[in-house]
């Protein structure tokens, strides 16, 4: 790492559920202890009534960062839908809608006014954001680099190869890609090995590294340090 202002960043998961949140909360501590003042925004999230309820990640965020703790995750949603759904639909079913234009100009602005931004993706990259737009596209109208997120058991190597496959078609290329242990049961080595092995082969993008399951959420850049340190620009 150098003084110089980082880039930022935008997560992206090979599905939901796949840990981009707690990657997130990863960014967020290591460049707090970097000594940079990072901005998380999660610009549309879904499965939450509001951003400072028990299921938003914008409040799991500000909790997990002494800096953040008084401070209102409001700030780091743009848009906000009660049901778990796409976008789209969880938009519709209350009668609303998202502003797609709008929604990069507040992206933008964000961008402007924090370095980094760590923006992280609703769901996976197919995801549907409105009649005309996925969650890839969005990827693709703002500055910012792409780290995938993919589970780190069973079923990976096809959803991870898939994605960059996606991403290659419009002239993206994720900068790495982390493996989280998000299922409830973890996956033996051999298969983490093998996992990264063919993704490496198939894909030529490196793989950052393992982040192992936790519920220490306030140390985990501590027990973690080494994947962003080692492999970030």
């Amino acid at each position: 790492m150098t003084s110089k202002l980082p880039p930022n960043y935008f997560i992206a998961g090979t599905d939901t559920h796949v840990g981009k949140t707690v990657v997130s909360l990863l960014f967020m501590q290591f460049y707090y202890a970097c000594g940079f003042q990072p901005f998380y925004l999660k610009p549309l999230q879904t499965g939450c009534s509001h951003p400072n309820t028990l299921e938003s990640d914008a409040r799991f965020i500000y909790e997990h960062i002494p800096e953040l703790k008084h401070n209102n995750p409001s700030d780091s949603v743009i848009y906000c839908f009660k049901e778990p759904k796409a976008p789209w639909f969880a938009a519709r079913n209350e009668f609303s809608g998202i502003h797609y234009d709008q929604l990069i100009d507040t992206i933008n602005l964000k961008i402007c006014q924090h370095s980094p931004v760590i923006i992280e993706s609703a769901g996976g990259l197919m995801v549907p954001i409105d009649q005309s737009r996925l969650m890839i596209d969005l990827l693709s109208d703002i500055n910012a680099i792409p780290i995938l997120v993919a589970r780190a058991g069973l079923g990976t190597i096809n959803h991870t190869l898939l994605s960059i496959n996606a991403m290659k078609e419009r002239k993206l290329k994720p900068y790495g890609i982390m493996l989280s242990e998000s299922d409830l049961v973890s996956p033996s080595h051999e298969m983490i090995e093998e996992n990264i092995e063919a993704i490496k082969r198939f894909s030529g993008v490196k793989v950052m590294g393992i982040l192992k399951k936790t519920n220490d959420f306030n140390c985990l850049y501590e027990n973690n340090c080494d994947l962003l340190r080692n492999n970030l620009p």
